[in-house]
C-alpha cells in the first residue's frame, strides 16, 4: 500500500515538474516571438539585416509616414509653387507681418494710398476664412501618426497573443492578427490614404486662399471704380450749377422758358441723390475690406492708390490646360477619388484572400505543435478563404461584399463627377475669358472714341447754348453722354481687374 502511495506521490512531482517546464517554455516563447512579415528584409528599404523581418516592415512603413507627415507639415513654410494659387512679393508681405496680430498696424497699412498687393498681403495673413481651413488642414495631417499608433497596438497585441495555448476551447486566441489586419501591406494603404485626405484638405486650404485674395481683388477695383466716380459725378453737379445759372439769366432776358430753368435743377438733383448712393456704396466697400482682413467695425480704411489693372488677355486655347492642372475643385476630386481607391484596395486586402493557396503559409508556432501533442496542424492542410476567427470559409468569400459594393458604386459617382467639373471648367473658362476680353474692348473704345467724342459734344452744345443757336434738350443730352461716357470708362477700367481676378479663380492659379 505504501509503494501505491510512492508510485502516486511521484506521478505528481513529475506531472508538476513538466506543468513548470511548458510554463517556462511558453514565456520564453512569448518574450522571443516576434510576427511575421510578408516580405524579406533585403526588399525593405533601410531594413536592417540584424531586426527581424516583422520589425523591419513595420518600421520601414512608420518611417515613410512620418516622412510624409513632415513633408505636409513643411507645405505651410515651404509650399510646391505648383500647388499654391498666389504667392505675395516678400518685399510686400515682411514687412506687414507685425499686422499679422495686430490691428492698429493692419489699419495703418490701409490709410489713403493703398496698393492691391498690400490689400493681398494683408488678406493672407489676417482672414480668418484661411486661418479655419489651414487648421482643417493641421488636423488631417495628424492622421498619420493615428494610423501609426493603431499599428503599433496591433503589432504589440499580436506579439502577445500569437504563441498563447488555451489547451481548452475554441482556441479563439490562437487567430493570428496580422490575417485580419495584415501589415505592413495595409499599414501602407493607410498611409496613402491619410495622405490623400491631407492632399484634399490641402487644396481645400488653397481654395480659400484663392476665394479670399479673389474678394479682395475685386473689391480693391470696385472701390477704384466708386473713387472716380465721385469725383466725377461731383465735378458734373458743377457743370450743372453753372448751366442752371445761364439758364436762369436767359429767362431773365426771355429767351428761354421756366421749364430749361426746371429741367436743370431736376438733373441736378438727381446727381445729388447719385452722390449720396456713391458714398453709401463706398463705406459697404470699406466694410467688406474690413471683414476680409478682420478688422473691426470702427477701423478706418482709406482710398486705394490710383492703379489702372493689366491690359493683358492671355489666349484661350492656353488656359484650359492650365485650368485642367491648376484648378482646386479638379485636383481635391482626384485626391477624394485616389483615397477611396485605396479604401477599396485595403478592404479588399482584409477581406477578400490574397493571390496564394496558403499552402507554405504558417505562423511561428512552438516546438510542442508537432507530434503527440499537437494543438493543430503545423502547415494549413486546406486551402480556405480566411483564418480570422468567426469569418466564412468560403473561398473568394467578399467578392460582391455589400460593403465593397456601396463603396464601388461610390467611387464610379467620384469619377462620374469629376468628369462633370472638368466639363463645367471648360464653360467657366471661357465665359471668364469673355469677360476680360469684352472689358479690353470696351475700355479701349471708351477710351479712344466715346469720352472724346462727348468731351467735343458737350463743349459745342454748351456755347452754342449760350448764343442761343442749341435746344436747352440737346444741351442736357450732350451733359448726360459726357457724364455716362466718363463713368463708363471708370467702371471698365475697373471691370479689368474684377474679370481677370475672377479669370485666375477659375484657372486655381495667378497669371
Amino acid at each position: 500500500m505504501s509503494l501505491k502511495y510512492i508510485a502516486a506521490g511521484t506521478l505528481i512531482v513529475l506531472i508538476a515538474a513538466q506543468a513548470c517546464t511548458g510554463y517556462r517554455d511558453l514565456k520564453n516563447e512569448i518574450e522571443a516571438y516576434r510576427p511575421p512579415s510578408y516580405s524579406p528584409a533585403q526588399t525593405l528599404p533601410g531594413a536592417d539585416p540584424a531586426k527581424p523581418l516583422a520589425d523591419n516592415g513595420f518600421m520601414a512603413a512608420k518611417k515613410r509616414m512620418v516622412e510624409a507627415q513632415s513633408r505636409w507639415e513643411k507645405a505651410l513654410t515651404s509650399p510646391d509653387e505648383k500647388t499654391l494659387f498666389f504667392r505675395p512679393d516678400l518685399k510686400i508681405l515682411e514687412p506687414l507681418r507685425p499686422a499679422g496680430d495686430d490691428d492698429s498696424a493692419a489699419t495703418a497699412a490701409l490709410q489713403a494710398g493703398f496698393s492691391p498687393e498690400t490689400l493681398e498681403a494683408l488678406t493672407l495673413l489676417r482672414n480668418p476664412g484661411i486661418e479655419a481651413a489651414t487648421n482643417r488642414f493641421q488636423g488631417t495631417v495628424e492622421k498619420f501618426s493615428q494610423v501609426a499608433n493603431l499599428d503599433e497596438i496591433l503589432r504589440q497585441y499580436t506579439a502577445f497573443t500569437e504563441g498563447l495555448m488555451t489547451g481548452i476551447g475554441p482556441m479563439k486566441g490562437r487567430d493570428p492578427v496580422e490575417m485580419k489586419f495584415p501589415f505592413p501591406g495595409v499599414m501602407s494603404l493607410k498611409g496613402e490614404i491619410a495622405g490623400q485626405e491631407a492632399r484634399a484638405a490641402w487644396e481645400g486650404l488653397e481654395m480659400a486662399r484663392r476665394e479670399a485674395i479673389t474678394a479682395a481683388r475685386k473689391a480693391y477695383w470696385n472701390l477704384v471704380f466708386v473713387r472716380r466716380a465721385l469725383k466725377i459725378e461731383a465735378d458734373t453737379v458743377e457743370l450743372f450749377r453753372r448751366l442752371e445759372s445761364v439758364a436762369n439769366t436767359r429767362y431773365e432776358g426771355g429767351k428761354t422758358s421756366f421749364q430749361d430753368v426746371i429741367k436743370v435743377r431736376i438733373e441736378r438733383e438727381i446727381l445729388v441723390e447719385e452722390l449720396i448712393t456713391l458714398r453709401e456704396k463706398q463705406r459697404n466697400i470699406k466694410s467688406k475690406v474690413r471683414e476680409l482682413v478682420n478688422l473691426p467695425p470702427g477701423s478706418k480704411v482709406g482710398s486705394p492708390v490710383k492703379h489702372r489693372p493689366s491690359t493683358n488677355v492671355p489666349p484661350l486655347a492656353s488656359l484650359y490646360p492650365l485650368a485642367h492642372e491648376r484648378r482646386q475643385e479638379l485636383r481635391r476630386m482626384r485626391a477624394k477619388v485616389g483615397k477611396m481607391e485605396r479604401m477599396i484596395e485595403m478592404a479588399e486586402t482584409m477581406v477578400l484572400p490574397p493571390y496564394t493557396l496558403n499552402l507554405s503559409l504558417y505562423d511561428d508556432e512552438a516546438v510542442n505543435q508537432v507530434g503527440s501533442v499537437a494543438m493543430k496542424e503545423t502547415f494549413p492542410a486546406v486551402t480556405t478563404a480566411s483564418r480570422g476567427a468567426g469569418l466564412p470559409k468560403m473561398p473568394w468569400y467578399g467578392t460582391n461584399d455589400a460593403f465593397l459594393r456601396e463603396t464601388r458604386q461610390k467611387l464610379k459617382a467620384l469619377k462620374a463627377e469629376l468628369v462633370q467639373i472638368e466639363a463645367a471648367t471648360q464653360t467657366l473658362v471661357r465665359n471668364s475669358w469673355f469677360d476680360l476680353d469684352r472689358a479690353k474692348r470696351e475700355e479701349a473704345l471708351y477710351r479712344q472714341t466715346v469720352v472724346q467724342l462727348s468731351q467735343a459734344a458737350l463743349e459745342v452744345s454748351t456755347r452754342g447754348y449760350e448764343t442761343g443757336k442749341v435746344t436747352f434738350a440737346d444741351v442736357i443730352a450732350s451733359y448726360n453722354t459726357w457724364l455716362r461716357a466718363n463713368l463708363t470708362l471708370e467702371r471698365k477700367k475697373s471691370d479689368l481687374g474684377v474679370a481677370r481676378a475672377e479669370l485666375e479663380r477659375v484657372l486655381g492659379t495667378s497669371l
